[in-house]
Parts: C-alpha cells; sequence; structure tokens
C-alpha cells in the first residue's frame, strides 16, 4: 500500500475507532435472546394508516409510519419527479450515521432529470446520535433499521410503477449498499442494483474492527456471523443485476477482506478509502452515471460531474 493508500485508511480508522467506542453494550447482550432478520422484516410493515400513502410520489418529502415489532418508527422519503410519469425510478439509500440523510443523495444525483428520484431514510436517523445508540442497542434493533428501509423500498417502488414509471434502479452507498444488497437477495425485482462502497459481510466489518481496536467482543465470532453475515441473501442476486463500486483503501470494508464476495460480478474499484471517496462525492457520481448509461437505456444522462 503506498502513502496515499495508507493516508486513506488512517482517515477510515480514525472515524471507526470512534464508532467502535459508541456501541452499545446491550448489543452484545442481545445476541442470543434475538430474533431472526426474517422473522423482523415479518413483522414490519407500512402504518396504512398513519401514512399517506396516495401522496408518496409528489415532489417533496413525506413521512412514513413503520409498524415494527410492537412500536412505531416514524422515517421519512424525498422524492423528485420526472416530467414523464413513464421515466425510470432510482431509489437510493444512504449511509450509516449519514445527516441529514439526503447528502450524499444531493452530491450524487444533481441535475439528472431523465429519472424519477427517491432518497429512502432509514429508521433512527433523525440525528447524529441516535443511528448507533438507538438503531445498533441490540440486534434485533439493528434488524429494524434494514427492515424499516426495505419496507419503504418496496412501497415506493410499487407507487411509482403503478403511476407507470418503466423500471426501478436501487442505488446505495455504504450501510445503504449492503441494504440494497439485501433488498434484491429477498424481492429479486429491481431492474439492476448499485452498491457502493459496501458488502453483505457486516459480520466481518465488526470482527475486523474490534481486532484493530483490541476491543474486548463477548459474543464468539462464530455467531456474529450466524447474525450479520447477509452473503447468503447477497448470493441469490444474479450476476447481471450487480455493480458495485469498491474502494482499494477502504477502511470500512476493506477490500482484501470482501473483494472475493464479489469475484463473479462485474465491480468496479477506485484507489481511495471510505469517507475519501463519501466526502466529496464525485467519484460515486461518475460511476452511478456510467451505469445508467449502460444499463437504463436512456441516453445521454451527462449532468455535470
Amino acid at each position: 500500500m503506498n502513502l496515499r493508500g495508507r493516508l486513506f485508511r488512517k482517515i477510515d480508522e480514525l472515524v471507526l475507532y470512534n464508532l467502535n467506542l459508541r456501541i452499545p453494550e446491550t448489543l452484545e447482550q442481545s445476541a442470543y435472546r434475538c430474533l431472526s432478520f426474517d422473522e423482523v422484516l415479518s413483522h414490519t410493515q407500512i402504518n396504512v394508516k398513519a401514512t399517506a400513502v396516495n401522496n408518496l410520489t409528489t415532489n417533496g418529502e413525506h413521512p412514513i409510519w413503520l409498524n415494527s415489532l410492537n412500536e412505531t418508527l416514524e422515517t421519512r422519503v424525498s422524492v423528485r419527479r420526472a416530467q414523464t410519469p413513464n421515466a425510470p425510478l432510482i431509489i437510493y439509500h444512504h449511509g450509516l450515521n449519514e445527516y441529514p440523510y439526503t447528502s450524499s443523495w444531493r452530491r450524487i444525483f444533481a441535475h439528472l432529470n431523465q429519472f424519477h428520484l427517491v432518497c429512502i431514510q432509514a429508521p433512527f436517523h433523525d440525528n447524529l446520535v441516535d443511528p448507533i445508540l438507538k438503531g445498533w442497542a441490540t440486534v434485533d434493533r439493528m434488524y429494524q433499521l434494514f427492515a424499516g428501509s426495505l419496507r419503504m423500498i418496496e412501497v415506493m417502488k410499487r407507487r411509482f410503477e403503478l403511476e407507470g414509471a418503466s423500471e426501478t434502479i436501487l442505488v446505495g452507498l455504504s450501510w445503504g449498499g449492503l441494504t440494497a444488497s439485501l433488498y434484491e437477495g429477498i424481492f429479486q425485482d429491481m431492474a439492476f442494483v448499485v452498491p457502493m462502497m459496501s458488502s453483505p459481510n457486516l459480520a466481518r466489518v465488526l470482527v475486523e474492527s474490534a481486532e484493530l481496536f483490541e476491543r474486548e467482543v463477548t459474543v464468539p465470532d462464530a455467531r456474529i456471523y450466524e447474525l450479520l453475515d447477509f452473503t447468503p441473501y447477497f448470493d441469490r442476486v444474479g450476476s447481471k443485476k450487480m455493480f458495485p463500486l469498491l474502494g482499494e483503501f477502504d477502511g470500512f470494508f476493506r477490500f482484501e477482506s470482501h473483494v472475493d464476495i464479489y469475484a463473479e460480478r462485474p465491480f468496479k474499484t477506485i484507489p481511495r478509502g471510505h469517507l475519501s471517496t463519501i466526502w466529496p462525492g464525485k467519484l460515486l457520481r461518475k460511476h452511478v452515471l456510467s451505469v445508467l448509461e449502460e444499463k437504463s437505456g436512456v441516453l445521454n444522462v451527462g449532468g455535470r460531474i
């Protein structure tokens, strides 16, 4: 690894170290008294009485209420419509702890007017504290983060396609890339999926970061992988529907630890770290535009890079 690569990785590790310090002790304590992810998903649904479902395709920000594990969660979506109802739809999911949740969405999809654009807000993302404090409080809560987003993606796709959207494309960044891969593994109804700077193996991230910072973990690695390795869902996705972007110096989803997962996918790499790619956003936008121009059938996607 060259000097530039080591610098990119060190920046990532400083932030990852802080994240490790913030992980609630209750997360490990819940490892043997939690539901399966499929169970949490089945117990997470859109509250159609509280949510104005028929208005979700109009421009602007809309609240969505979720019923999940005997509690009600409030989330949001932001919508920018194309002028033509039959335009393709792009649903985007942000990264963990991203605030505001539309920050990277606005950078990546500026001036992209040929598509309906939707940005999903994951549960517990109303501020910079709750995503970890509440969203990682227990394994069930972590599953709720994913399950809530999946239900929102599902309803937005259904509503736009009922109104004529020609196809739906799912794009996700970091945690959102994992979410996008998980969605397609379960529902398998997207035209194609673009996960960026991510991996479905969240367990490997947690195990490696604990080793890196010498953080004592009371749960065996095997149990962590059993709970938080979503690769079996990812493996259900056809290789021609997945267009990942990986960072060669990523300190969160380390390239050398996760590249084998993407071996049969047409992935692309960039010589950057995690945060050094996310903050400016230019390389993310370039990757998204190149995939859209190749796969969506919309010519001259263009826009300013």
